[in-house]
């Protein structure tokens, strides 16, 4: 059974490799697949083609940039809590209806990093 998953957790970092092409998200991709599982209250679901659901919306003629990160199942407000006292981030909306958080700025890239990282 433990080879099995380890050749599974082989095969899925290399279909990952086809879409990342930093090498330090590789990396982070890597250790967080050898770590051994943690549990949170807090789950995030990976879309169809394997990527966080992390997205920057673009406002108002270009000037107001918007971070999205959809797809949380359980506790959203430990996940809030967790992820800005990590980032420090100023969050402009929690959407407990569709199961999101609505962060000001860009700052996608260090929430993928974030998630990567703590085994997601």
């Amino acid at each position: 059974m433990f080879k099995l998953l380890s050749e599974r957790s082989f095969a899925h970092l290399r279909l990952l490799s086809r879409f990342t092409h930093n090498e330090s998200t590789l990396a982070a991709l890597k250790t967080a697949a050898n770590s051994v599982p943690r549990t949170y209250p807090y789950f995030i679901n990976r879309t169809r083609f394997q990527s966080l659901p992390v997205y920057v919306d673009v406002k108002n003629g270009k000037t107001r940039r918007l971070t999205i990160v959809r797809r949380i199942e359980g506790d959203i407000n430990a996940f809030h809590r967790d992820i800005t006292n990590a980032l420090n981030l100023e969050t402009l909306a929690i959407k407990n209806a569709s199961s999101q958080l609505v962060f000001r700025g860009d700052c996608a890239q260090e929430i993928r990093k974030w998630l990567t990282e703590k085994g997601f």
